[in-house]
């Protein structure tokens, strides 16, 4: 007769200094990380797993869990409370239409602004003045494959 058991087992009461759940693009991983039992290091333990609903882009909710254990907790202590928040829903504070709304009075904020200060320019903030660089004789900036990103070269 065979017995197929996992060669390694995970003890309730070892000592646990964090706990990371969370999604990944195959699906949900569990990363343990706790006190090697010769006490001279630090291990990590990540047991991956098919998330039960991955978030599509642009969806809200909780991308991960980090508990801090501190080397004081235990894992059964830290699985509970990984349980209990996960067991709690994300609920949107603000519907679409409060966050249309407020980017519109927030636009006409702005645009009431502008037209006070067109009307009164002399109580409008000054522009603040751009610090010019002044590069050496010889040398120019030439723009990288990087957007936004520009280094000097000796002409």
């Amino acid at each position: 007769m065979d017995f197929f058991t996992p060669r390694h087992r995970l003890d309730g009461n070892t000592k646990i200094g964090r706990l990371y759940a969370g999604i990944t693009s195959g699906g949900s991983v569990t990363s343990i990380t706790r006190v090697h039992a010769d006490g001279n290091h630090v291990e990590r333990l990540r047991l991956e797993g098919v998330a039960d609903k991955t978030p599509k882009r642009g969806e809200g909710g909780t991308a991960a869990v980090i508990i801090l254990g501190g080397m004081e907790a235990t894992l059964d202590e830290v699985r509970e409370i990984l349980a209990a928040r996960q067991e709690k829903k994300f609920v949107p504070r603000k519907s679409r239409g409060e966050i249309a709304r407020m980017c519109g009075e927030l636009l006409e904020k702005r645009n009431d602004l502008i037209r006070y200060y067109r009307k009164n320019p002399s109580e409008a903030p000054k522009a603040k003045r751009t610090v010019r660089l002044h590069l050496p004789v010889g040398y120019r900036m030439v723009p990288t494959s990087v957007p936004g990103l520009r280094v000097r070269m000796q002409a």
